[in-house]
């Protein structure tokens, strides 16, 4: 990116555009006639690129105080109100805090320093202003001149930096430790009685006087004169140096300086601008003079550039995001094709199956062998029933009149499902010699005694002997039990038949009802009681049915 340096000398305004170390362009205008149509053009030219005002004027002065050691807020209104003593006709003001005192109060040393003829700059600000041109400082060229020195590594403790500006300005700017505190513009007069080396040198010589009446320098102390010539104006000067022991020369040729920063093309000159502006462009400037009002285009273009970027950034984002999920779609359509590919591969299958078992009439031989193997082999065994039958023993342990004749057990899908005694296996009420029961016969039904098996029970004869497979959901135990002794109180053996359910109901896992009970209570049957006489022993016969859900099911 280009930078546009003006600077401006009170005879001269000079236009430098700089791109890295390369000057683009530069243009000379006179100062008497600003409002020119070859200046404004410069300006529209460039005015997209960071313009800087660099002042190099005979009316900048500059003056060294001190103000108590503040910090922040309380620094600042101390400097404001010394420039506003000082330099109270000039709004181009500025103020340098550079080191504290070592003795005393330890104040702060400060450098005030200001143009104090604005007029130099209202016309040429006025029209930047109207050209919009995007100022970024205004910067005195002197304050600056140290980057020089540092660069060169030029630094002494008492260093004097002479440069030449068009038309034979001569700059003077005195450095105590790298730090300002003192700077001069003389116009070079010429005298046929004497060389321009011969002016410099005595110009020089001058300054060093006043600098030792302010007493700047310690006993036998010098002072390191750096002068900024090219090639060719460096002999005039070898010429008048050597009258003046107390004064140390150093020459920095221009083109050595040139090639040393870098600056392409090398300047042809001993004016100084052009190295200082290359010197300027390497980093950012600090402002001096300029007003908040007379930067706006400025912070307008610093804005607008941070916007565009926050906007490409943002459609950058978008770019990728878009091509990721453009990606990812991609991937998943792809993913969603293969799936497709496979169930439609497998639904053609299981078509196929499907018919040819429609087809089929009867089961081949692969199928019998594999059924009776799994039911030998594979098929799974039921859950042990020994934490459900512990729990209704403790139940039943608590009533001694209750005697448990037979427990039936399975597993099954339903909680109404009713077990069944194996083929084989003893009559669930099988009848006790020489006791007396207590029977009853209901009119609406054939069988009473047990419930039929559950709907959906095949009736094919080859079931009998492989039932279906049953669930595990629920466990279910049939019990068959009796109160005895039994006198025939058939009130009191209902009763006890009764809080036995109650007692087993109270576990709230449990789902309890009676099967069958010593006397059918519905209003359908009628009583029979066979002859006591007759009955050696008798007992209360009731079948319970209990069903638990199978945790986690």
């Amino acid at each position: 990116m280009s930078k546009h340096y003006l600077y401006l000398t009170n005879d001269k305004l000079v236009s430098l555009v700089i791109s890295g170390n390369k000057l683009v362009s530069r243009e000379s205008f006179s100062v008497g006639d600003i409002q020119t149509q070859a200046l404004e053009e410069q300006l529209s030219k460039y005015a997209s690129s960071p313009t800087y005002l660099v002042t190099d004027l005979i009316e900048e002065d500059f003056r060294i105080d001190t103000i108590p050691h503040l910090r922040g807020s309380d620094r600042q209104a101390v400097l404001d109100r010394k420039l506003a003593q000082i330099y109270r006709a000039s709004p181009y003001r500025h103020a340098i805090v550079q080191e504290r005192e070592a003795k005393g109060r330890r104040d702060d040393s400060i450098c005030l320093h200001a143009v104090t003829n604005p007029e130099l700059l209202k016309p040429l600000l006025a029209l930047l202003d109207r050209k919009k041109v995007p100022l970024e400082a205004i910067c005195s060229s002197a304050v600056l001149s140290s980057r020089l020195l540092k660069a060169l590594d030029s630094v002494f403790p008492h260093t004097m930096l002479v440069t030449i500006i068009p038309d034979l300005g001569l700059r003077q700017t005195y450095f105590r430790n790298g730090q300002i505190k003192f700077s001069r513009l003389i116009p070079i007069i010429y005298d046929e009685s004497r060389s321009v080396g011969q002016l410099i040198t005595a110009e020089t010589s001058r300054t060093w006087q006043y600098l030792e009446s302010l007493r700047y320098f310690e006993d036998a102390a010098s002072l390191e004169v750096c002068m900024l010539l090219h090639a060719r104006d460096s002999a005039m000067i070898q010429e008048a140096i050597g009258r003046y022991p107390m004064l140390r020369y150093r020459v920095l040729d221009i083109n050595d300086i040139a090639a040393k920063l870098e600056v392409a093309p090398a300047p042809t000159s001993s004016h100084a601008e052009e190295i200082f502006c290359h010197l300027y462009a390497r980093s950012s400037l600090e402002n001096h003079f300029a007003a908040p009002v007379e930067t706006r285009f400025a912070a307008f273009r610093r804005a607008r550039i941070a916007i565009f970027g926050a906007t490409a950034a943002v459609l950058a984002a978008g770019v990728v995001a878009a091509a990721f999920n453009f990606y990812y779609l991609t991937q998943i359509t792809q993913e969603i094709d293969e799936r497709s590919r496979r169930e439609d591969a497998l639904r053609l299958a299981y078509q196929e199956v499907v018919n040819s078992m429609r087809t089929q009439k009867e089961a081949t031989d692969t199928v019998r062998d594999t059924s009776i193997f799994f039911n030998s082999q594979i098929r799974p065994a039921p859950a042990a029933p020994g934490r459900l039958l512990n729990e209704i023993a403790k139940v039943f342990d608590r009533y001694p009149l209750v005697q448990v004749d037979q427990v039936l057990w399975a597993t099954n899908n339903e909680p109404a499902f009713i077990p069944t005694a194996p083929q084989g296996f003893g009559a669930v009420n099988a009848s006790l010699a020489g006791s007396s029961q207590v029977t009853s016969d209901n009119k609406s039904r054939a069988t009473a005694s047990i419930p039929p098996a559950p709907v959906g029970q095949s009736t094919i004869a080859e079931n009998l002997f492989n039932p279906p497979l049953t669930g595990n959901k629920y466990h279910i135990a049939l019990i068959d039990a009796a109160v005895q002794p039994f006198d025939g109180d058939v009130r009191r053996a209902l009763a006890e038949i009764d809080r036995l359910i109650n007692e087993l109901s109270k576990n709230g896992e449990f789902t309890v009802k009676a099967v069958k009970l010593p006397v059918d209570t519905a209003s359908s049957a009628s009583l029979k009681v066979i002859d006591r006489s007759a009955a050696t022993a008798t007992k209360a016969a009731f079948t319970l049915h209990i069903a638990r859900k199978v945790p986690g099911t």
